[in-house]
Order: C-alpha cells, then sequence, then structure tokens
C-alpha cells in the first residue's frame, strides 16, 4: 500500500527526504569551485582549441570528448566564457536534478522507497563523482531514468503519451550522442517490449493489440534510431580507425568484476557488500511482486548491455572505473534495489512507525562511513577526481597506493604544515593534470595548501610538458595559468611560485614521464627577472615570492 502524504507517519520519511537532498547537495558542491580538471577532462579542451563546429560533431577523436558537450565547451570558449566552473555546471546540475527527478517520477513506489532511494542517490560516490566532472556521465544517470520512467508511460497510453515518446526520445539520442556505449541499455526496452509484442501474437485474443504495439514500437524505434545515425555516423565514419582500434582491447576478469560490483554500492571494503546483496534481492523480489516489468526491464537492461560492453572489450574495460562509467545509466535503477530492501527491513525490526526513518538515516549515515567520502573532504583536497581516490576507493587494492613511490619531500611543504590549512596559494609547474603524473594528492595532504598549475610554454621554453596551449579566447582557467601573466603581473596566481625540478611518475617502470623536462636552470633565470631571488632552494623545487598584486604604488 501506498504511504500517502497526509498519513500521521509520512512526515519523518519527507524530513528523511530533505535531509538526504542537503546531503546530495553538500557532497556534490563542497569545495567544487577549487577543484583541478584531472585526466579526461581535458579532452574536450583540447578538442576544441583546434576545431570548429562542423569538425567537434563529425568526429570522435583519438581520445573520445563527448561531442555534444565539447560543443556547448566550444560555444562558452567562443564568448570567452570557458573556465572550471562553467565545464562543471552542466554536470552538476544534472546530478542534482536526478535526486529530484528520480523519486519525482516515481511516484508509484512507497514513500519510505522513495526515501531512501533519494539517498542512496544522495550519498553514492559514484554519482558524486559523476556529478563532479567535466564528462557526460551524470547525465547519462539522469538520462536513465528519464528514459525508462518515460518509455513505461509512453506505453500505458493515456493523453500525454506522445510527451512521454519525445522525451524518451531526447533522453535516449541526447545520451547516445554524448556516449555512444550507453545506447546498449537505453534502446533495450525496445527488445523488451518487442519480444513480450511478438509472443503475444501468438494468442489469437491478443493478436490484435500485440500489432498494434508493435507497429507503435517500429514507429518510435525508426525516430530513435534515425535521428542517432544522423549523428552518430559522420563521427563513426571519419574515426572508424581509432574507434575500432579501441575494441577487443581490454579483457576484464573476475576480480575487476568484483570490484566493480563493489564501486557500483560505493563500498571501500568487502565486508557491507554481502548484507547489501541481500537487501538487493530481497528488494528486487518484494517490487518484481508488485511490478514485474519494472523488475524485468531493469534487469534485462543492465545484464544485456553490460554482457554487449564486456564482449566489444573497449580499452581499459578490464579496470573498474571504465565499467562502472559505462554502466551510468543503469547505475540508479541498481540502486533502487536496496532502497526497497531497505525499507522493508526498517519497517520489520522498527516497533514503531515513526523510528523506521531515523533507522534508515543511520543505515545510509553507515554506509557513507564504509565508503570513501569521508576521505574524500578533507580540507583542501582539490584532486578528488584522481585516481588515487576513483580508481579503487580500498587503497589496498588501489595501485595508486600500492605502487606510490612519492619519493623525496621538500622541508617547505612540511614547513607550511604548521601554518593554517588553506592559508597558502602555491602555483606550481612544469605540471601535468594527469593522474599518472601528479604528485599533488599526496603533497597537499602533507602541507594542506592551496594549489594552482602554470603553463610553462613559453617562458621555460617550447614543449608538450604543458596540459594545452591557451588559444584566442582563454580559456580563462582559474586553477591553471600561463606562467607568462605571472611574471609580467597580469596575473597574481597565488603566494608562492614552485618551479619542479624533476618530473614525477607513478609507476615510473610503467608510465615514464611523457616529454623532455625543460631546462630548469634557464627556467629559473627568467623568473628570477621578474619575481626576484628564489627564497627557498633544495635538490626538488626552486621557490619564488609572487609580488602582492595589483602592485603597491
Amino acid at each position: 500500500m501506498r504511504v500517502r502524504g497526509r498519513a500521521p507517519h509520512a512526515w519523518p520519511w519527507h524530513g528523511l527526504l530533505l535531509l538526504v537532498l542537503a546531503a546530495g547537495t553538500f557532497f556534490r558542491l563542497a569545495q567544487l569551485d577549487a577543484q583541478m580538471l584531472i585526466d579526461d577532462e581535458w579532452h574536450a579542451v583540447r578538442m576544441l582549441l583546434g576545431a570548429d563546429y562542423a569538425t567537434i560533431a563529425t568526429h570522435f577523436g583519438l581520445a573520445d570528448h563527448s561531442i555534444p558537450l565539447t560543443l556547448a565547451y566550444r560555444w562558452l570558449y567562443l564568448r570567452d566564457a570557458l573556465d572550471e566552473w562553467s565545464m562543471h555546471l552542466p554536470l552538476l546540475a544534472c546530478g542534482l536534478a536526478l535526486l529530484v527527478a528520480a523519486p519525482r517520477l516515481m511516484r508509484e513506489l512507497p514513500l519510505p522507497t522513495q526515501a531512501i532511494w533519494c539517498g542512496l542517490l544522495a550519498v553514492s560516490p559514484t554519482l558524486v563523482y559523476f556529478s563532479r566532472t567535466a564528462r557526460p556521465y551524470a547525465f547519462l544517470a539522469l538520462a536513465g531514468v528519464l528514459a525508462f520512467v518515460a518509455f513505461r508511460r509512453w506505453q500505458a497510453g493515456g493523453r500525454h503519451r506522445g510527451s512521454w515518446a519525445l522525451l524518451y526520445a531526447a533522453a535516449t539520442v541526447l545520451a547516445g550522442w554524448a556516449h555512444v556505449l550507453a545506447l546498449p541499455f537505453l534502446l533495450w526496452p525496445f527488445v523488451h517490449h518487442g519480444v513480450g509484442a511478438l509472443l503475444a501474437t501468438r494468442d489469437p485474443v491478443r493478436r490484435g493489440p500485440a500489432l498494434r504495439q508493435l507497429l507503435a514500437l517500429a514507429v518510435l524505434a525508426f525516430a530513435v534510431l534515425g535521428t542517432l545515425a544522423a549523428l552518430l555516423l559522420p563521427p563513426l565514419l571519419a574515426d572508424w580507425g581509432a574507434m575500432s582500434a579501441k575494441a577487443a582491447v581490454g579483457t576484464p576478469d573476475i576480480g575487476s568484476l568484483y570490484r566493480t560490483l563493489l564501486m557500483q554500492f560505493g563500498l571501500a571494503q568487502a565486508w557491507p557488500a554481502a548484507p547489501l546483496l541481500v537487501l538487493s534481492a530481497w528488494g528486487a523480489w518484494r517490487l518484481w511482486r508488485r511490478d514485474r516489468e519494472l523488475v524485468a526491464l531493469i534487469l534485462g537492461a543492465a545484464l544485456a548491455g553490460a554482457l554487449l560492453i564486456l564482449l566489444l572489450r573497449p580499452a581499459w574495460i578490464q579496470h573498474a572505473p571504465v565499467l562502472v562509467r559505462y554502466a551510468a545509466p543503469m547505475l540508479p535503477w541498481l540502486l533502487l534495489f536496496p532502497a526497497e530492501g531497505l525499507s522493508a527491513l526498517v519497517a520489520l525490526v522498527s516497533r514503531r512507525a515513526a523510528l523506521a526513518a531515523p533507522l534508515a538515516a543511520a543505515a545510509l549515515a553507515g554506509l557513507v562511513l564504509a565508503g570513501p567520502l569521508p576521505e574524500w573532504y578533507r580540507v583542501p583536497n582539490q584532486f578528488m577526481e584522481h585516481a588515487a581516490f576513483q580508481f579503487d576507493y580500498d587503497h589496498a587494492t588501489n595501485p595508486y597506493w600500492t605502487q606510490l613511490e612519492l619519493g623525496p619531500v621538500s622541508p617547505f611543504y612540511r614547513e607550511l604544515a604548521t601554518r593554517p590549512p588553506a592559508s597558502v596559494t602555491l602555483v606550481e609547474t612544469p605540471a601535468r593534470a594527469v593522474s599518472n603524473y601528479m604528485p599533488d594528492p599526496w603533497l597537499q595532504a602533507i602541507h594542506r595548501q592551496n594549489v594552482k598549475f602554470a603553463l610553462a610554454s613559453p617562458v621555460c621554453g617550447m614543449g608538450d610538458w604543458d596540459e594545452y596551449r591557451p588559444g584566442p579566447h582563454g580559456p580563462h582557467f582559474r586553477r591553471v595559468l600561463p606562467l607568462g601573466d605571472i611574471l609580467s603581473g597580469r596575473e597574481r596566481g597565488g603566494d608562492y611560485l614552485v618551479l619542479r625540478r624533476h618530473p614525477w611518475t607513478l609507476p615510473r617502470e610503467n608510465f615514464p614521464w611523457p616529454t623532455p623536462w625543460p631546462d630548469i636552470e634557464a627556467c629559473a633565470r627568467t623568473i628570477e627577472e621578474s619575481l626576484g631571488a628564489p627564497v627557498w632552494r633544495d635538490a626538488e623545487i626552486l621557490v619564488f615570492r609572487i609580488p602582492p598584486w595589483p602592485p603597491a604604488r
């Protein structure tokens, strides 16, 4: 029986909904304005700086840049409005919208299940990460909910049937355009309902409605697939070689699939996995009794989509976070099962109905403590998207911790740790925003100060040691600045400029530094001409004080 909002015991669940919405908003927003762009977030930037709209729309690129996102970023770039915040904002909006849309669209669920489902979405480390990164995964998760709900409502008929068909088509087309591997999941409803309609044609009584259903499915499929073909065929043809070269490359094993399962639940350790799986199975069974079609649709899409991706064997699929990201459209739905199971459990163990919601809140809090979120939000931490945090939630199985060789740490960083946290801003150069070449997450945990990067070219010579080279319209990043702007006084940047004498890689034998290192001594002499002699010098770094800006008269 559905719990009505006016029931005496409904107010604690409404309170829990507000609480988890606040928590989900906090996790998605905290320190976001200070986050560094890392790893795949740079794919779009590199593409838009050297390509026009037509080129972006007709190429996936060697490194997939997500066509619609890059087009939007190109539009901002040409208007001098591209920075870290504008890149993060669309995905942040999708992540927040998911928390509101999912329980709202599934109002047929009991209120306790809605509230707990929203809670699991709010504190899911994976969904939090999706909302904080300038990649399309937060949109794919939202599109998965919108597409399945819209398809079900379209199938059910009614006077808004056309609007639901349009919503399904829009969500599926945009998601497939943003990331083509979302399509095995989002197109599954055609298979699910098509097979059911075909089987129904064998019954003379149901044959007429089944044939009409097949015709409607064919019309909608033609519209969706035709639009997808218009958007995806040009880049597929243009980059077929690059795309095919990334297939039949990765091979997952049982261990990586197990780590994928843990990441789906947002767990750093294995011990909570068993009770969560039991709750999920119980919840799926309870939902099956009320709505078999929904459970069959979710499980069918998840299994068929994952199986197809595993058969394609795309590059890096042997690493758990890759399959988790590709399966983003299904993650919110898979969390519905433990939400239903936990709803039943708290109802079973609480003697009074008013205690069920607090028990559910305690369980959600326990999940947060058992996961990686508490570690992510130390102050400051500008590197939450680094592989040290996102490759694997357990340090014992994360190679960025098990293979860590931080090497000598300058005493300058340890001296900074004696000052109040986040009271100093360091500008580090040369620096690359690629996890394998970034010691900064570990260094920041030592010195506890703010960090920016400076582009060493052309001050330190011309080379490929920088993440990108600004174009005529910027981008105007606040955390990655041209070194020349700091030296000329056009940009203060921070309190200290740290010139790194040596490159850093992890692990060194597998990921050697990819480009020649600049002549640091020559670079230091150029910097001295503007900033004066270094205030710190050792075997690892040279440190220059950046004068106040604007300069005092």
